[in-house]
């Protein structure tokens, strides 16, 4: 699996997500097995234009924001701060994750 692949499906994953959608309903939306939509996060299968048309539709992203980089990105990364921080986080350790939801969680409290 390629660094690509992974990101992609990093990607996928958040806008997934942020659309309020399982991998079933996702892959309902695009006519395709639920287990396609999981190889595809997971980094297993790189996607074809058809179907990177259909997430982008069925996400309503465009296709770019799928793959996290580039002008759009960082375009996008100014009017959405939660995709930012999401660029940040990709790639960490589980264990790093729990340090910063940890810090996370203590900030939060600070600020009641």
């Amino acid at each position: 699996m390629s660094k690509l692949e992974e990101q992609f499906g990093e990607m996928l994953r958040y806008h997934r997500k942020r659309a309020g959608l399982s991998q079933a309903q996702l892959a309902e939306k695009i006519d395709r097995q639920p287990n396609a939509v999981q190889r595809l996060e997971s980094g297993e299968a790189a996607p074809t234009f058809d179907t990177l048309e259909r997430l982008a539709t069925a996400l309503n992203v465009d296709v770019r924001e799928l793959f996290g980089t580039g002008e759009y990105a960082a375009r996008s990364d100014r009017e959405d701060p939660l995709a930012a921080i999401f660029k940040l986080l990709v790639g960490l350790k589980d264990r790093d994750l729990q340090n910063l939801h940890e810090l996370i969680v203590a900030a939060l409290k600070l600020r009641k």
